[in-house]
């Protein structure tokens, strides 16, 4: 729903009349993300759809492989050290997005790494998280609208 509001500018308080005629994207979105050039690029029915900067692990730590969107969250909380950091406190590092991610396939499991927001915008292009792949808060509050769970994801070198 979050999408078809978006793409038809619809307010969130607007009534629809029969008749009333409204984009729909049918095809299924998928998700690349390149670590080697820093870069997220959604694909819509495997064609490319839109690129946004990155930043992605320091030191290779963003894993590599097929994944799976398990989980989508707005004003996400932080878990650091087995305790909870809410949404707006300075110390919560993960921006107004949340999306999950869930190994497939051969790829090794990994727990806790997701596609997220930063207030870090200067880290953006740059091998700098513990991870996962941080995105400005615009962009990956446009990717959120996009993506629904069970989208595939891919990450490359």
């Amino acid at each position: 729903m979050e999408l078809v509001t978006a793409q038809n500018q619809l307010k969130t308080n607007m009534v629809l009349k029969v008749g009333d005629r409204l984009k729909v994207l049918k095809a299924p979105f998928s998700i690349e993300v390149s670590k080697g050039s820093n870069e997220l690029v959604v694909r819509l029915d495997g064609r490319f759809f839109k690129r946004y900067p990155v930043a992605t692990g320091k030191d290779n730590k963003t894993p590599m492989g097929t994944f799976v969107v398990t989980d989508r969250i707005k004003e996400p909380t932080w878990w650091k050290d087995n305790k909870p950091i809410a949404y707006g406190h300075p110390d919560n590092i993960l921006g107004t997005r949340w999306l999950a991610i869930k190994a497939t396939g051969n790829t090794p499991d990994v727990k806790g790494y997701g596609i997220h927001g930063t207030w870090d915008n200067a880290s953006i292009g740059t091998a700098a998280s513990a991870g996962c792949v941080r995105m400005r808060n615009p962009d990956v509050e446009e990717v959120f609208t996009l993506i629904p769970i069970g989208t595939a994801v891919t990450i490359t070198e």
